[in-house]
């Protein structure tokens, strides 16, 4: 069984940041529905694509941009308008894959084991009327070498997102109970 937690409290970072580590002050406050405190070494941890994008410092002016036709855009290279400084736009996280490993090794280092590290980003659904949903940008320590592996990373990146989404500005989900797809190299 997953149980899901949003991490509240996360500052907004600003470039330069050490994600791993800002993000960690939180995960120490963490409490679970079922009293649990704090994360053990075989969560999955569910990052914001947004945050890592702006530690990055990923921003451009609106202005140098030109967009034709909006559906033409990969969502997973898609730009970002929301909570951005006005005029800017925000490029999705640069090697997503190489930030979800820095950010699991710093993680393992505070925490012990070799949690699961998700970046996550939202995308439109293709069915009309649909909405958003979350997708996996980048992961680590996670098995996709499985049949249905890119759909599991996936799925808990959807997770991960639905947790989010439930408060404003919060960034940051941990999901318990999916150590079966997880591995120890990144």
């Amino acid at each position: 069984m997953y149980m899901v937690a949003p991490v509240r409290g996360i500052p907004a970072l600003t470039m330069g940041d050490d994600v791993c580590a800002v993000i960690s002050a939180s995960l120490n406050t963490l409490v679970w529905p079922d009293g649990g405190l704090s994360v053990w070494g075989d969560d999955v941890i569910v990052i914001a694509g947004k945050i890592i994008a702006k530690a990055q410092g990923r921003y451009t002016h609106r202005d140098e941009l030109m967009v034709e036709r909006f559906e033409e855009f990969d969502s997973r290279n898609l730009l970002m308008f929301r909570n951005v400084p006005r005029r800017m736009a925000l490029f999705r996280p640069e090697n997503p894959d190489e930030e979800a490993a820095t950010i699991r090794r710093g993680f393992a280092a505070r925490f012990g084991g070799r949690p699961g590290v998700i970046i996550s980003g939202s995308e439109k659904e293709r069915s009309r009327g649909r909405g958003r949903r979350d997708v996996a940008l980048g992961s680590a320590g996670i098995d996709l070498t499985t049949e249905a592996g890119e759909a599991i990373v996936d799925s808990l990146a959807a997770m991960g997102g639905l947790a989010m989404n439930q408060f404003p500005d919060c960034p940051v989900a941990v999901i318990r109970g999916a150590q079966g797809i997880l591995k120890w190299e990144d």
